[in-house]
Parts: C-alpha cells; sequence; structure tokens
C-alpha cells in the first residue's frame, strides 16, 4: 500500500481560469518589451490615427525679431545715399518712432525731405532736432539749411555760422554757410566759405556742390561745372545734382552735354518729375519743341501738382502761337502756386490774341505790380495798348 509522505490538510486545485490570465499577462508584458526594444532599434513604425482638428493644439508663430533702431538708421543711410529720398524719410520716421528724441535722426531727416520737396516739413524737423539739443552743430546746420531752401536767408545765415563756431571744422557747416551767402547775393564771403568747405573735407558732396552753386552766382559756369561734376561723381544716385550739372552746360550753349546728362538722370530717377521737366525745357531753348513737350507732359503725368512744367509748356505753347494751349497751361501754373513773372505777362498777351482784352489786363496789370520796369512787362504793355485800347475819337468840327 503506497505511503501518503503529505502530513497536514490536503489542498484543492486553483481554479482553471487563474492559469488563463497569468498566461495572457506575461504574453502582452512580453509583446510590449518586443515592441519598445524594436522602437529602440529603428525597426518599429507606427500608423498615426487622425487626430480631430477640434483636438488639435493651436500652433503659435514664432514672432519675427524685432529691428534694433540702430539696424534701421543705418538702413536710412544707405537709402539716401542710394538717392531713395521718399524711402529714406520713412525709415527715419521708424527710427523717430523707437527714438523719439534722438536729436541726430532728426537732423538726417532735413536732407531727404528737402530733396523731396518738403521743405517745411524739413524746417519742423530740423527745429525739433535744436530743440532736443542745440549744442550739436549738426543740428545747427540741417535748420540753416532749411529755412534757406525755405527762402528765410537771414535766419539761415545766423544758424549756419553758430554751427561754425561750435565746430570749426565742419565742412557741412561752412558749405551751408556758402550757399546761404550766394542766395543773400555776398560772392565775396559766399567763394572763401565754399572753399574752405572742400579743403576740409574733399569727399563731401555737399561742399562741390555749393561750391559748384557759389561759381554759378558768380558767373563762373566752367568753375560750377568742375565743382558739379565732382559731386556727381560722390553722390551718382542724386538726381538734383545732374539737374544742376546740365543747367550750366545749357548756359554754356552744350546742349549735347546737358541733354546727355539729363537722360542719365531719368534711369536713376525715373519717378522725379523735375528730370523731365529740366529735359523738356533743355529740348526747348535748343528749338525742339515736339521733344519738349512730350517730356513736360511726361513730368505733369509724374506729378500732376508741379506747376514748373505747366510754366514751361505753357511757354512752349505761346512760341508756337498755341494761344489756347498756352492759356491753359499758364493759369494751371498760376493756379497751382507758380508767382513767375513771365506767367502773368504771357498770359495777358496770349488773351490778347485770343480777341480777349478783358482776360488780357488783369494779368499784364498784375505783371506791371511785380516788376514795371521789366523790359518784357514794358513790351506787354505796349502789345496790349495797342490791340485794346480804343483811341479817342476826333472832336467833330463845328459848322
Amino acid at each position: 500500500m503506497p505511503v501518503d509522505l503529505y502530513i497536514g490538510p490536503k489542498k484543492h486545485g486553483a481554479p482553471w481560469w487563474q492559469g488563463c490570465l497569468l498566461t495572457l499577462l506575461i504574453l502582452v508584458v512580453g509583446a510590449y518589451l518586443a515592441i519598445l526594444m524594436l522602437a529602440a532599434n529603428g525597426h518599429y513604425i507606427s500608423e498615426k490615427i487622425p487626430i480631430p482638428d477640434s483636438f488639435k493644439p493651436t500652433a503659435t508663430p514664432t514672432p519675427p525679431p524685432t529691428e534694433t533702431a540702430a539696424t534701421r538708421l543705418q538702413r536710412a543711410d544707405a537709402l539716401f545715399i542710394d538717392g531713395q529720398f521718399d524711402a529714406a524719410v520713412a525709415e527715419y520716421n521708424a527710427v523717430l518712432a523707437l527714438e523719439p528724441l534722438n536729436d541726430v535722426v532728426y537732423a538726417r531727416l532735413v536732407k531727404p525731405l528737402i530733396l523731396s520737396r518738403k521743405v517745411d516739413d524739413a524746417v519742423k524737423a530740423a527745429r525739433r532736432a535744436l530743440q532736443i539739443n542745440d549744442q550739436r552743430a549738426e543740428n545747427l546746420t540741417a535748420l540753416a539749411e532749411a529755412l534757406d531752401w525755405q527762402g528765410n536767408y537771414v535766419e539761415a545765415l545766423d544758424y549756419a555760422l553758430r554751427a561754425t563756431e561750435l565746430t570749426p571744422n565742419s565742412a557741412s557747416a561752412w558749405a551751408v554757410v556758402a550757399e546761404v551767402y550766394a542766395d543773400l547775393n555776398r560772392p565775396e564771403r559766399a567763394l572763401p566759405a565754399a572753399q574752405k568747405a572742400v579743403q576740409l573735407d574733399d569727399n563731401n558732396a555737399d561742399a562741390h556742390r555749393n561750391l559748384g552753386y557759389v561759381q554759378e552766382a558768380r558767373g563762373n559756369y566752367r568753375g560750377a561745372t568742375a565743382a558739379y561734376q565732382r559731386a556727381v561723381q560722390l553722390r551718382p544716385k542724386w538726381a538734383y545734382l545732374y539737374i544742376n550739372l546740365a543747367r550750366n552746360y545749357r548756359i554754356l550753349n552744350n546742349s549735347k552735354d546737358a541733354i546727355a546728362t539729363l537722360q542719365q538722370a531719368q534711369k536713376i530717377a525715373p519717378k522725379d518729375p523735375q528730370v523731365y521737366d529740366e529735359l523738356g525745357w533743355t529740348y526747348s531753348l535748343s528749338g525742339d519743341s515736339a521733344r519738349a513737350i512730350a517730356q513736360l507732359k511726361k513730368a505733369i503725368e509724374v506729378d500732376p501738382d508741379y506747376e514748373v512744367p505747366y510754366g514751361h509748356l505753357g511757354h512752349v505753347y505761346f512760341v508756337q502761337q498755341n494761344w489756347q494751349d498756352a492759356v491753359t497751361n499758364l493759369e494751371k501754373a498760376i493756379q497751382l502756386g507758380g508767382t513767375r513773372l513771365e506767367y502773368f505777362y504771357k498770359l495777358g498777351i496770349a488773351y490778347v490774341n485770343l480777341r480777349d482784352c478783358g482776360k488780357g489786363r488783369p494779368w499784364i496789370e498784375k505783371a506791371l505790380q511785380v516788376n514795371s520796369q521789366d523790359t518784357a512787362v514794358q513790351g506787354a504793355l505796349t502789345w496790349y495798348q495797342q490791340h485794346c485800347e480804343v483811341p479817342p475819337s476826333p472832336t467833330p468840327r463845328r459848322k
């Protein structure tokens, strides 16, 4: 008989489902470990289950880095040198939005405003620079230049001389002194100041430009041409320097070089109405009316509010005896603020030739008020009297 060596109560066997559960757990854990090992070795590729848009996190774009004032100032200076004056003005204003008390930026803003024909704004910017810091020669110089272009020569001279006292070696300050003296018709003071500016800084475009301006005012057109050529060499993207140079070529009866210079200016400043106007006027003076009219109309197309091309176009039509078109353009020039003496007397003569003495007389009278001693005005008055004044009837004889 077999002997049962187990001592104690006898145990019953475990339920069958517990074994199954344990086996399943072992299989799941093993599979999970296998997946981790495959993923670690780069062999496991999972398929992403699409997530509804409503559950997706909203992506926040990385904000662009904010440019510093120094970076924008460098860009503004580069645009200014490149002759993009409107763009330079915008950049300088952007810098001022970041640094509203930066007087240096206000001072630098002045010149591109002047060359964009925004002289009143230039004066305001210069005054603001001086208000912030009245001990910087650049600020005094900027205000002097802006006032000179505005026609306030006496006040401009005061600020320019103060700039030279504050910084005696400032070429820019002496250049403005020379320009103001030239506008005050004091060539004996203008020329030494201009020469000193060039001596202080031979690479200063304004110094050479104002030396040319002074020489032109003195009637030394060849000397002016040489100075303007040097200024163009230093600032080849500044169209107004080409205009100065072309004007002196024209005075020297060198229409060929004047036209070529202005055509070059058109390439660097295709949206500058003054360039088209000057080229049209040059064609007019050389007797090419057809090209003159085309260029002057282009100037008006570029800037319909620029009065000078209307006046020049009125002159071309006047010479052609196209009286109606002369009247139209001369009146437009005056409407836009033109005050040139020739506008008035030519308009009067044109009306007389249209047999409208009533409209012609006020313009002749206006010209007489401006300068009654001018030879052309006297000729216009004579023309009016010959064609419009009714001579008195002869006294009848008594029978």
